[in-house]
């Protein structure tokens, strides 16, 4: 499996983390280099996530704040696989699911917005770990595309 992780931020790195200690290859973007490159230094991404390798991706998590989360989405659907799963780890939801989701659907592409219901009151790469997805208070919500769309039995 490979995953794609859009900003290396408290959530961004540390899923890229989990995902790297759980055996999967991690691709990344980040606007600050700096950081995307102590990311591959340290060993839990694997290489520069970008038009070409995007494509290669199974999944796409995208944790970054929602205007930018939107402008990186539009900018880039083109390139994203018909088979990969992309998922925003913003903490609203409104105004990106407005601006991905009609986006999404006419690119064939499977967008949900998310929220990894984790956090700390530190932030940046520097403060990331791979336990935290995993230690969240809650399980990580999702928002259908329509009202009704998802059904809990």
């Amino acid at each position: 499996m490979t995953a794609g992780i859009v900003g290396l931020g408290l959530i961004g790195g540390s899923l890229a983390k989990a995902y790297h200690e759980a055996g999967e290859a991690v691709l990344a973007f980040d606007t600050d280099r700096s950081i995307l490159d102590f990311a591959m230094i340290s060993g839990a991404v694997d290489g520069v996530l970008d038009e070409e390798s995007i494509k290669r991706c199974d999944i796409v998590l995208i944790a970054v704040y929602p205007a930018a989360c939107i402008e990186y989405f539009t900018r880039m659907a083109d390139y994203i696989s018909k088979d990969t799963v992309v998922l925003d780890c913003c903490g609203t939801k409104r105004t990106v699911c407005e601006g991905c989701f009609p986006v999404a659907k006419a690119r064939g592409i499977a967008f949900a917005g998310g929220h990894p219901m984790a956090g700390s009151e530190r932030f940046g790469y520097q403060n990331s770990k791979a336990s935290l997805p995993t230690t969240a208070a809650s399980p990580p919500s999702l928002v259908p595309t329509t009202q009704g769309t998802v059904s809990f039995t």
